[in-house]
């Protein structure tokens, strides 16, 4: 599982294009197509605040989780954004 709550292995990039956040520190392959080189969460929580996830964060859900995929509509995201918020909190 990702920091954010995504589950890795249930990703269509993962192994290939992504071998997972924890294994390339947060450096995912999209993260150019948003102008950044580490995923915005994973620099918060892992980096910044030194948590394993975001569910020991306080602020969760915080904007960071706003940024949709473009990709999926707007109720998958929603979908999505409320399982790994789910997710995360069971795990504080």
């Amino acid at each position: 599982m990702s920091c954010c709550g995504v589950i890795c292995s249930e990703c269509e990039y993962y192994p290939g294009q992504c071998p997972g956040c924890q294994a390339v520190e947060g450096k995912v392959f999209w993260a150019e197509y948003v102008g950044r080189t580490v995923c915005e969460k994973y620099e918060c929580c892992v980096i910044q605040k030194k948590m394993a996830h975001c569910g020991k964060c306080g602020e969760l859900p915080c904007r960071r989780y706003d940024l949709d995929d473009p990709n999926l509509s707007p109720e998958e995201n929603k979908r999505i954004r409320e399982e790994n918020i789910k997710l995360l909190r069971s795990l504080q």
